[in-house]
């Protein structure tokens, strides 16, 4: 079975074909596009479909941010920004849902080596076999298909 990995994201979301254990393909993918991309890769019988679900975490608190000159306004742009992406999450979840495909929703992946694949790409690459280019939202798409529950 083909698993699909998304980490959702407003312009466009991180994709990852996994076959097996092997990373297929990374590739982000605009909203608008999914479905059709979905079919792509295969029927509603031949993928599984994992998302990166941030509803099913605490709410964002205020964080210590001893060099921000205004702290308020950058704990408000997370927020937003997390916000953003719990919307995009949902509706992703819901239009892939109605093309027909199983949605497997999945806590977002914290510390150890999701924190350290999300910002160094060569020790991504070690740990998957990946050899591609990749950014931070594909590779957190493919840890979310091989890892996430």
């Amino acid at each position: 079975m083909i698993i699909i990995g998304i980490d959702p994201d407003l312009t466009a979301s991180g994709f990852a074909v996994i076959n097996g254990r092997t990373i297929e393909q990374l590739q982000r993918v605009p909203f608008a596009e999914v479905v059709a991309w979905l079919t792509k890769q295969g029927s509603p019988q031949q993928l599984q479909v994992k998302i990166e679900e941030p509803n099913l975490i605490k709410p964002t608190f205020p964080r210590a941010l001893p060099k921000a000159i205004n702290k308020q306004a950058v704990n408000d742009r997370i927020s937003q920004n997390v916000g953003q992406v719990k919307a995009v999450a949902t509706l992703l979840i819901e239009t892939i849902t109605a093309a027909g495909y199983q949605v497997k929703p999945c806590r977002p992946l914290m510390g150890g080596h999701k924190t350290r694949c999300k910002k160094d790409a060569a020790y991504f690459n070690k740990l998957t076999g990946w050899t591609g280019r990749s950014n931070e939202d594909c590779r957190d798409a493919a840890l979310i298909a091989l890892f996430g529950r």
